[in-house]
């Protein structure tokens, strides 16, 4: 039973535009120029890049799901699924930037490689806490980070982990 999920479809917004503007520029260089053949070779590069884009995003989008047992990763356009024990999971950043939605950075282990995913936070405020207390009684190795450190959420990990929940690096002159 799924008990917590995300996924990375905020990222299809960004490729969206990103292939607009794509279009858009090739459009406008080629209503520009004078050469028929460097018209039509301005749009195909153009189509070309975003042709690229939406591959590139098709790969990159994911739904991942939070159950009792383990993580799912389901990639629903390549039609593959990975499952993660929790006890592979060594780091779970929360990341709040000005003017785009909260997101969460996951990294964990595959085989002997270290795997990286970004994807739309888990929940808000205080039930990102009480998600946090689920995932550390999976595995109470995962490494917590908040960004920016200033954040309020940063302040209420303290309250429950108190200060040492991160490591701090000293820096002597």
């Amino acid at each position: 039973m799924t008990k917590y999920k995300a996924s990375s479809s905020y990222s299809n917004y960004e490729a969206v535009i990103a292939a607009v503007m794509v279009l858009g520029i090739g459009i406008i260089l080629a209503i520009t120029l004078e050469t028929l053949w460097i018209k039509v070779m301005t749009v195909f590069i153009a189509l070309g890049i975003v042709v690229v884009i939406i591959l590139y995003q098709r790969q990159k989008t994911f739904t991942i799901k939070f159950s009792e047992d383990e993580i799912r990763i389901e990639y629903p356009y390549l039609r593959t699924i990975i499952q993660v024990p929790y006890s592979d999971v060594f780091q779970i950043e929360f990341i709040s930037v000005y003017r785009s939605p909260d997101r969460n950075r996951m990294k964990f282990k595959i085989g002997n490689k270290i795997k990286t995913l970004r994807f739309l936070v888990v929940a808000q405020s205080d039930q990102y806490i009480e998600f946090i207390k689920w995932l550390k009684s999976k595995n109470d190795k995962i490494e917590l980070k908040v960004f920016p450190s200033d954040h309020i959420l940063n302040h209420k990990i303290q309250e429950v982990y108190g200060f040492k929940y991160r490591k701090i690096l000293k820096k002597t002159l």
